[in-house]
């Protein structure tokens, strides 16, 4: 089996193919149009420009316009990990990554034999690309730096674009949040992986294994000075993956606005194995660093899900009888009252 032959415009074909293909699964082609609606605020109500977007079979949305930089706080995310609730599933997350440790050289020299077995060029080559001399990209210059490439960030900013792009045209609120709520992500993610990275100051394996007298699972230096770490990146970042917690919050996000699509899961989860072993097989990672990049992932998409839109469930789906006496706008600047009785 031979897969080395690769080259720029290969590439080229395949990230437009997969972009085009998550992003255009997704969208709906065809204008929405604004609704009135009551919402909390304060100590009352106010009247606020929705739309109504049946989600799957069993839950409908309301999706509010996007405000101005609503991003979350990390406050947010910490409340969430450590809530009492979640506290069996971090101790899990923390156990399976130990566990990983232990087993981490192995994993990795596994990977990587299998990688030179089918011929996959483990080498980072990349090719820069400038506009106006200036460096805005690079692009891979082999297929295992294309399955790295698709955690580097840009795939999910232009997946972003996309959805901006087409809400404003389509005048559609859902695409315009997802846009939003991915871009909170981009935030969110920089800071909380960049924190834990300095603080576990994890050397890649690239590194570990450039001597004979390397570290097996590589070395660890807890706590390095910031001017150590930029000075010797790749020697203190491996834990978590950032690639990997990227590409967990964009699917998370996607596949929360539209779960009536059945193949953003499957596309994106075969996307992000492709990206796990392609950075085990080039030496940027261990396998025990993507227990909790997956983690922080989908807590960062769960997040940026539940801001801007208000999920409903239909009528018939509820679990038993329910009532409620709610502030309707009628109009002409009248206000009233509505009752809602589900059976």
């Amino acid at each position: 089996m031979n897969i080395s032959h690769f080259n720029l415009q290969n590439f080229k074909n395949s990230l437009l193919f997969v972009l085009f293909f998550l992003s255009s699964i997704a969208l709906k082609a065809e204008s929405r149009k604004d609704t009135l609606v009551t919402v909390a605020w304060h100590d009352t109500v106010r009247v606020q420009k929705a739309q109504i977007v049946d989600l799957d079979s069993d839950d409908t949305a309301l999706y509010f316009r996007p405000k101005a930089f609503q991003f979350a706080n990390i406050y947010q995310l910490g409340k969430t990990t450590f809530s009492k609730k979640n506290l069996p599933t971090l101790g899990a997350i923390l156990a399976g990554t130990v566990a990983l440790v232990l087993v981490d050289q192995q994993i990795t020299d596994a990977a990587q034999q299998f990688g030179r077995y089918i011929h996959l060029d483990a080498s980072h080559k990349f090719q820069r690309i400038e506009v106006f001399k200036v460096p805005v990209m690079d692009i891979p210059g082999n297929l295992n730096a294309a399955f790295y490439f698709m955690g580097e960030g840009w795939p999910s900013i232009l997946i972003a674009g996309s959805f901006y792009g087409y809400g404003l045209m389509a005048n559609d609120y859902r695409a315009l949040q997802t846009t939003s709520q991915l871009t909170e992500m981009f935030f969110t993610l920089a800071i909380t992986t960049q924190f834990i990275k300095r603080i576990s100051g994890r050397q890649s394996p690239f590194r570990a294994m450039e001597t004979a007298d390397g570290v097996p699972g590589g070395d660890w230096s807890p706590f390095i000075s910031p001017r150590k770490y930029k000075q010797d990146v790749s020697n203190h970042d491996a834990f978590p993956s950032g690639h990997l917690a990227t590409a967990m919050a964009t699917i998370t996000i996607l596949a929360g606005n539209y779960p009536d699509n059945k193949y953003i899961k499957p596309v994106g989860y075969s996307l992000m194995g492709l990206l796990g072993f392609a950075m085990l097989n080039n030496g940027v990672h261990w396998m025990s660093d993507y227990p909790l990049a997956i983690a922080i992932g989908y807590t960062c998409g769960k997040i940026a899900l539940s801001r801007g839109r208000q999920v409903i469930p239909k009528l018939g789906h509820s679990n038993g009888a329910t009532s409620a006496l709610m502030p309707a706008y009628l109009g002409a600047g009248n206000v009233g009252l509505s009752y809602r009785a589900t059976f």
